[in-house]
């Protein structure tokens, strides 16, 4: 029957190269995305998300360009802070595709008020809601219906961020990718009884974004100091080593952060 996968957050970015990347490898792929005018928190002020939403055009957008690719998608719109969402994503890709076998936890929540000072109640609920629990629950929700199938191998990478340790400026997006990265080391262990492997890759800066990246040409001048290689990531960056780690080639690897950010990790200490 070939490989499943799902990708959350898919519409745009590093999500829809993950996708993309999948499709051209044999993968059936379906992506979700978020619809703005459907969101738990609408009543909310989205002005500050910086990971933004798009829409259905965008899905549609990404998942054309896949079918004209030859590769076989489809995309589903799930708000991930509702928890009701989260079997439904399973269920529209097993009705789709057949038993999923690989999940990618890439949909994100984060805002620009996520200082101390800043931020409230609301913020932190919106942030832990998409980038950790939503995140654990798919896993679980993943792991019910792999069993029920008699799978026998399968993969998950979480996409968490290359500053989760520390994040001075974005306190809960940072922690709630820390977190994500310690779900990933405990579900490693939990998961490898049933040959599922549980990783997870860190991206440094990387241009995505609706309708530009958001990294200027300023940030990206500053940033470039501050990257041994020399440059800020694209999507495809991150979708290539994502790739990698569902792939047979990385059969042995379980448990792991990969960080994929040109040195930034470090050269961000300078």
């Amino acid at each position: 029957m070939g490989r499943v996968a799902i990708v959350t957050g898919a519409n745009h970015g590093i999500g829809a190269s993950i996708a993309r990347e999948l499709a051209s490898n044999a993968y059936r792929v379906v992506i979700t995305w978020l619809n703005p005018n459907d969101y738990a928190y609408s009543d909310s002020d989205t002005s500050g998300m910086i990971h933004t939403m798009g829409g259905q055009a965008h899905a549609d957008e990404v998942v054309e360009s896949i079918r004209v690719a030859g590769g076989q998608v489809a995309g589903f719109p799930a708000d991930l802070s509702r928890v009701e969402a989260l079997s439904e994503v399973l269920d529209f890709a097993q009705k789709e595709f057949g038993p999923v076998d690989t999940l990618i936890n890439n949909a994100a929540a984060g805002e620009n008020a996520d200082t101390l000072e800043s931020s409230d109640a609301g913020v932190i609920d919106r942030t832990y809601a998409v980038n950790v629990r939503a995140s654990v629950l798919l896993i679980q929700e993943f792991l019910k219906r792999y069993r029920a199938h008699g799978m026998k191998k399968g993969a998950v990478v979480n996409i968490t961020c290359n500053a989760a340790q520390y994040f001075a400026g974005q306190i809960h997006y940072g922690s709630s990718k820390a977190a994500l990265e310690a779900y990933t080391r405990s579900l490693a262990v939990e998961l490898g009884v049933y040959g599922i492997r549980v990783n997870a890759v860190a991206p440094g800066p990387v241009h995505t974004g609706i309708p530009e990246s958001y990294i200027t040409p300023e940030l990206e001048n500053e940033l470039n100091k501050k990257i041994p290689l020399g440059r800020c990531g694209q999507p495809v960056d991150i979708a290539r080593a994502v790739r990698f780690l569902v792939s047979d080639d990385a059969d042995w690897i379980t448990g792991q952060v990969l960080g994929v950010d040109g040195g930034h990790s470090w050269g961000r200490c300078l």
